[in-house]
Formats: structure tokens, C-alpha cells, sequence
């Protein structure tokens, strides 16, 4: 159990770690979620992993509307920082997560990039 505890911590850190890359522009949205943990059981993660897959969907938006870009790059940013403090994300950010995502995008990662796009054609088809 504690094991199990200490796994998720480690997994929610390094996703906070992740998303504050793309942030910082360190590192591509998809060199972020190819590594990305494989845990389907933390809906923290899974929320945070559609998050930064919005970040790449909505680059029109990024650039055609104003402070889109910022709001959204703050979003991530308090996201990030609410897993490196190993929180539960509010449950109104899960419950439109879920409403939007029920079906798990995440997926393996075995080949990241071919596997990226897959899911997110899929993501495009709903």
C-alpha cells in the first residue's frame, strides 16, 4: 500500500515536471506525453495528459484569440503545481474532464509518436 502511494507521488511528479517543460518551451507537447507514466488509474494524470493534449489541439485558438494562450498556459502551470504537491485535482476540473474524455486517450506508448496522433485522431472524431 504505501509502495502504491509512493508510485503515484513519484508518477505525479514527474508529470508536473513534464508540463512545466512544454511551459518553459524545454520540451515539445509530444516529447511530454510519450513520457508520460503508463498509470490509468490516477484520474489526475489522465486529466493533466488531455490538458497538455488541448495545448497542441488549440494552437489556432492560441494565436486567433486573445489571452487564450496565457489562461490556458496558467491552467497548466496551477495544474502542474497541484500535482508536485501530490493534491487531488478540484473535482469540478475531473467531472469536465471526464464529460469531455470519458475514453482513455492515454493509451501505450510504445511508439509515441504514431500512438499520439492515433489517439488524437480519435479525439478529433467525437
Amino acid at each position: 500500500m504505501e509502495s502504491e502511494k509512493l508510485k503515484i507521488f513519484e508518477n505525479r511528479l514527474l508529470v508536473a515536471k513534464l508540463i512545466i517543460e512544454v511551459l518553459k518551451n524545454k520540451m515539445t507537447v509530444s516529447q511530454a506525453l510519450s513520457n508520460f507514466p503508463k498509470e490509468k488509474n490516477d484520474i489526475n494524470i489522465k486529466c493533466a495528459f488531455d490538458a497538455l493534449i488541448h495545448r497542441e489541439a488549440d494552437e489556432d485558438l492560441r494565436s486567433k484569440i486573445s489571452d487564450y494562450a496565457q489562461i490556458q498556459d496558467e491552467f497548466l502551470y496551477d495544474l502542474a503545481n497541484i500535482l508536485r504537491n501530490n493534491e487531488r485535482l478540484p473535482q469540478n476540473i475531473i467531472e469536465q474532464y471526464q464529460k469531455y474524455h470519458s475514453e482513455n486517450l492515454m493509451g501505450e506508448w510504445d511508439k509515441p509518436i504514431k500512438s499520439i496522433m492515433k489517439n488524437f485522431k480519435r479525439m478529433i472524431n467525437f
